[in-house]
């Protein structure tokens, strides 16, 4: 017995040792880090704020890309007017008090795009890394792109924007939420979730007006702006509208109808309800979009690729096959600039071509290390 107390006590006192260790806490690191928010849309003479969120600093030295450079000692924002158009990377360098650490981070920078005039912004998903990112459709030779701070994402199929607001609204299907932005990624808002009364299942969606409109396997559903009065739009028992195109010359939506366990195809339903026609039958589609104008409709099918053809559906042409088999659920039509976006999935780019379907080509190459999906054109901003 007196051995066998003695070997507890041992134990204990072991067990406790290894306990007092296992409960050091490392050293508190040091980390650089700002977010920017751009006035005036980003049109020079721009005001950007700098919004210092390091952690663990001492000093700060900010440097603009001008050749200005400023030196603090206080966590502020601060703000720096850019005069003139450009592409600036901007860099915040810190110290710390514990500066052998070697998990700090002692600078980080990002790169900004001032212009000279308003330009569309292409719009993307990254489903890698779940965030929205842009980029100016400036003629650039070297696209720079950016990307929101904030975006609490998982599969976001659907994104459009509300050119009039400078509203961004994006549905997020594996999370069942809608989300709003501003244009340049401040002001996030979860505006419905799955606890929603007829809110659940978001894909596609689309702003008209003063209305959000999406699909749900029950039919077209919409609200307000703002989230309020979701409400069944137009009910179509038995299909399941996952993309959505307004044609508003003839006052109609598009739509792709899911295949399984639904009927598939792609169909036309007026705005009212009226005439639900099946334009393409039994094919299993993605993203859709449409050129009233011209008389063209573009739209992806699964395993086979990117598609154009006539409202009607008549003549439809296979424009190009390199994303088949990885669903793409975002397109974008510049009528300005005479060009169609869409995500390459399977390469991991972004892809356009002319609005005929000609000349496709590689418009942000797989080097950027992106994972596109859902997409949209700010036209005005």
């Amino acid at each position: 017995m007196k051995l066998q107390f003695v070997t507890n006590v041992i134990l204990i006192v072991l067990l406790l040792s290894c306990s007092k260790d296992d409960s050091t806490s490392p050293e508190p690191s040091t980390q650089a880090r700002f977010v920017i928010e751009m006035e005036n849309n980003g049109i020079a003479p721009a005001k950007v704020n700098l919004i210092n969120q390091s952690v663990n600093a001492l000093n700060y030295l900010w440097e603009f890309g001008t050749g200005e450079i400023l030196l603090t000692t206080g966590k502020d924002t601060i703000s720096y007017i850019y005069e003139d158009a450009g592409t600036y990377t901007v860099t915040l360098s810190v110290e710390s008090p514990n500066p052998e650490l070697y998990y700090n981070v002692l600078q980080y920078e990002k790169t900004i795009v001032i212009s000279d005039l308003p330009v569309k912004r292409l719009y993307f998903t990254d489903r890698e890394e779940n965030k929205v990112k842009f980029i100016a459709l400036d003629d650039s030779s070297l696209p720079v792109i950016e990307e929101f701070e904030s975006a609490t994402l998982n599969k976001p199929y659907g994104m459009h924007m509300d050119t009039a607001n400078g509203k961004l609204y994006v549905t997020d299907y594996s999370e069942q939420v809608m989300n709003s932005f501003n244009w340049d990624g401040t002001g996030q808002e979860i505006l419905m979730n799955s606890s929603t009364e007829n809110f659940g299942s978001p894909i596609g969606m689309i702003v008209i007006g003063n209305k959000i409109f999406w699909g749900e396997p029950d039919g077209i559903h919409s609200a307000n702006l703002d989230g309020s009065n979701p409400h069944v739009y137009i009910p179509i028992l038995g299909e399941y509208p996952q993309d959505l195109a307004y044609d508003h010359l003839s006052n109609a939506f598009y739509f792709t109808n899911d295949l399984d366990p639904e009927s598939g195809g792609i169909w036309k339903v007026d705005f009212d309800g009226s005439n639900l026609t099946e334009v393409i039958p039994d094919v299993w589609g993605g993203a859709i979009e449409i050129d009233p104008e011209n008389n063209r409709l573009y739209y992806y099918i699964g395993y086979e690729g990117m598609y154009i053809s006539e409202l009607d559906g008549s003549n439809p042409i296979l424009f190009d096959a390199s994303n088949a088999g990885k669903w793409a659920w975002g397109m974008a039509i510049d009528k300005e600039g005479g060009k169609i976006y869409y995500p390459n999935r399977v390469d991991l780019t972004i892809m356009r071509a002319n609005l005929d379907g000609s000349d496709t080509e590689i418009f942000i190459p797989p080097s950027a290390d992106i994972n596109p999906n859902a997409m949209t054109i700010d036209t005005y901003r």
